[in-house]
């Protein structure tokens, strides 16, 4: 019986937390950016232009080329 009162109050709790997020600071548009760009990796694997998609950006040189991440500003 403890062990049940014991679960429905770590229950209780755990959902009284789920509040806190909101209260957190606003992310930065840096911190969203890092979040949101894909890996370099996974641009790369298009061997492309035709396939690279318009998150990443298609550099020609070097010869042959190849798709990366979009420079920075």
């Amino acid at each position: 019986m403890r062990l049940l009162a014991l679960v429905g109050l770590v229950g209780l709790l755990s959902a009284c937390g789920q509040g806190v997020e909101e209260t957190q600071a606003p992310v930065t548009d840096s911190q969203e950016r890092t979040q949101m760009d894909p890996p370099e990796s996974w641009c790369r694997s298009y061997t492309s232009q035709k396939y690279c998609p318009s998150v990443c950006a298609w550099y020609s040189a070097p010869p042959p080329g190849y798709c990366g991440l979009k420079a920075r500003e």
